[in-house]
């Protein structure tokens, strides 16, 4: 990759998110974005950008690119707090920039909303319905929602789910089927983690794993009772 010497373009990124998502009020707030370059071995650090504010509108956010005669994976990553507690589900998102000024739409998921893309099935007519269900990772058949659409409208679309049946922390996957051949399609994101656990438990939880590894290495026979 060349670096540009002249005036440097720049990639703008439209950040939607659901019309009946409403961020909180008061209390502390913050929007972070992260970019990085992906294409080579290590990750290239491009911005870092915080905000003491959230959103529940569309958006915009703009970086430099910086390349000129390669195609460029940028991976973005995005994320809301309300007093400390993230808001948005945890996902990465990738931006390719062959030439720039680049812009390119990316549909945020707030927690309770997933935004769900549906290959373009050709054996599925568009007045034909498919099933999109969202699950444990290890167990398909523990099910968080389920919903059914003709083709056309389940192309791209939030999918609502019951954050309080979520689990912090753990993987949950989407499975698409259509309902003539029972077919099954592809639908993205694959794995999520609906859930994120939030930085002050995260931080909780590695202070008291460095606490525990601290600590003096006890043996069975160090107790009053010994194994016979």
């Amino acid at each position: 990759m060349s670096l540009l010497h002249e005036p440097t373009p720049i990639v703008t990124v439209d950040f939607r998110l659901p019309p009946n998502f409403r961020a909180p009020e008061g209390g502390e707030n913050e929007t972070v974005v992260s970019v990085k370059v992906v294409n080579s071995t290590s990750p290239i650090n491009i911005k870092d950008w915080r905000h003491s504010s959230v959103f529940d509108v569309d958006w915009k956010f703009s970086f430099p690119h910086q390349y000129s005669d390669v195609g460029v994976k940028y991976q973005i990553n995005v994320q809301m707090f309300h007093d400390q507690q993230p808001l948005l589900v945890a996902l990465d998102y990738f931006v390719i920039v062959n030439t720039a000024p680049h812009r390119q739409t990316l549909h945020l998921s707030p927690i309770g909303f997933l935004y769900v893309e549906v290959q373009e099935p050709s054996v599925v007519a568009e007045h034909e319905a498919v099933t999109i269900s969202l699950h444990d990772a290890d167990d398909p058949n523990t099910q968080l929602t389920r919903v059914t659409q003709d083709e056309r409208t389940a192309a791209s679309f939030y999918l609502q789910y019951d954050p309080d049946s979520v689990i912090p922390g753990k993987r949950y996957a989407l499975s698409g089927v259509e309902n003539r051949y029972h077919q099954s399609i592809a639908v993205t994101p694959w794995h999520v983690e609906l859930a994120p656990v939030s930085p002050t438990l995260s931080s909780r939880l590695s202070q008291w794993i460095s606490q525990w590894l601290e600590k003096p290495l006890r043996l069975f026979t160090d107790v009053d009772g010994k194994i016979r």
